[in-house]
């Protein structure tokens, strides 16, 4: 298999069941460095919040954020970032409100909700951004933003997940974890994204492997023959996959790398 570049999620793929990247993980990419495997890592967490990794994993890349909506380069500086109008925006916002969603908004390093809570803590606390109430975050949304969060619980996000398609066609929307539902705008997606950055990174679907465990990978895993999906995925995009690998907490990229990829 003739493959130099790997493109793939972080939470629940890359990263282990403690939200690291483990020893193994880490030493097959230094590996794969060496040999001249390219690592992009894809996800749905803001710039800010990649940085823990990014910098661990040491690409020297460009990279994919907040669901595509946002490329960066390899100092972590944003290079392009398209995003959802603020009107738009609100809109959102108020249509989910009654129905108990957690909601927030990003700009920069920061993020934005409405009170401090149990999952706005829970959120600066696995991403490494800075939260910020701001009581309305409707009327607060006065600026572009790259993409919305809304958590709840996964049965009312599976619920209403086929609802606001219908309701905002002019929106992406998708789940990253069973309890995220995330809007972004019109035409974004992980593999859009990656399409934009293989234009200037000469990437090639047919040499390139692509990792997911979400629905947010659906878009990616579409762009090679050499899709894999985590042993702890959703069953259909392991159905969507070439390959499955073994779960996260197995380090199921690094070895599925190690084994197929790496010489």
């Amino acid at each position: 298999m003739q493959i130099d570049t790997i493109v793939t999620d972080l939470d629940d793929t890359l990263l282990n069941e403690h939200a690291k990247l483990s020893p193994f993980t880490l030493e097959v990419f230094a590996r794969a460095k060496r040999q001249g495997v390219r690592l992009i890592p894809a996800s749905g967490r803001a710039a800010r919040s990649m940085l823990q990794y990014t910098q661990l994993l040491d690409t020297g890349l460009p990279y994919i954020a907040c669901n595509g909506s946002q490329l960066v380069n390899a100092n972590h500086t944003v290079m392009d970032s398209i995003d959802l109008p603020a009107e738009l925006a609100k809109d959102i916002l108020r249509y989910l409100k009654p129905y108990g969603f957690y909601a927030q908004s990003y700009r920069g390093d920061d993020f934005y909700y409405d009170l401090e809570c149990a999952s706005s803590v829970n959120y600066q606390r696995s991403s490494h951004m800075n939260g910020i109430a701001v009581g309305d975050l409707e009327a607060f949304t006065t600026f572009p933003v790259p993409k919305l969060l809304f958590v709840h619980d996964p049965a009312e996000v599976e619920r209403i997940y086929p609802q606001i398609q219908q309701t905002f066609p002019n929106v992406v929307f998708t789940i990253s974890k069973p309890y995220f539902l995330e809007a972004q705008p019109e035409g974004v997606s992980k593999g859009s994204a990656l399409v934009r950055l293989s234009a200037m990174l000469e990437i090639a679907p047919e040499r390139t492997m692509v990792f997911g465990d979400s629905l947010n990978d659906l878009s990616m895993l579409a762009f090679t023959p050499h899709s894999v999906a985590m042993g702890n995925a959703r069953d259909d995009v392991k159905a969507a996959a070439r390959y499955v690998c073994q779960t996260n907490a197995e380090d199921g990229v690094a070895r599925f790398v190690s084994e197929h990829v790496l010489t």
